[in-house]
């Protein structure tokens, strides 16, 4: 969740983008699943380094891009 102060909903969850440290604290094994991004193009984008980065195959992701909502 970001951009909390817009939300009119209360939210409890984890918020910020998700980046390396929160996808490093959170799951302790990154290889050998299949990811799932879809979003704005810059956001898909960020994700598939990001996971790229923390040694998930290129192959294992899986992505779409949702552009002018």
């Amino acid at each position: 969740m970001t951009q909390m102060e817009k939300s009119k909903q209360k939210w409890e969850g984890r918020t910020g983008f998700i980046d390396k440290q929160m996808l490093s604290q959170s799951m302790h094994d990154l290889k050998g699943s299949i990811y799932y991004v879809a979003g704005p193009p810059t956001m898909v984008s960020a994700i598939g380094h990001v996971l790229t980065d923390l040694g998930v195959s290129e192959d294992d992701i899986q992505s779409e891009d949702f552009a002018g909502y």
